[in-house]
């Protein structure tokens, strides 16, 4: 019989590591912010790029980390339906 399905130690490594991903990414945002906010620059051009800034972060940056934490928790949960599958065999 040919073997089917996931290694559920395997998938529950990835899950973590894309889990992982995500936070590495905010932390590093986190640190750019920062360093974005502290530029000595004045006037509606640097406002603008704070804005600018600030809408990349909230938002296509956070729908990425967003995704990235839903495909490690879907691929727990993979590893989890594998690990009852594979008990009941």
């Amino acid at each position: 019989m040919a073997f089917k399905g996931m290694n559920p130690e395997e998938g529950r490594e990835v899950a973590q590591a894309v889990s992982d991903a995500g936070q590495q990414i905010m932390e590093i945002v986190g640190d750019m912010s920062s360093v974005v906010n502290s530029v000595e620059w004045v006037g509606t051009d640097y406002d603008s790029y704070r804005e600018d800034w600030g809408s990349f972060v909230g938002g296509g940056l956070a729908n990425l980390v967003n995704a990235l934490e839903e495909k490690g928790k879907a691929l727990n949960q993979h590893a989890e339906e594998q690990d009852t599958t594979s008990n009941q065999g």
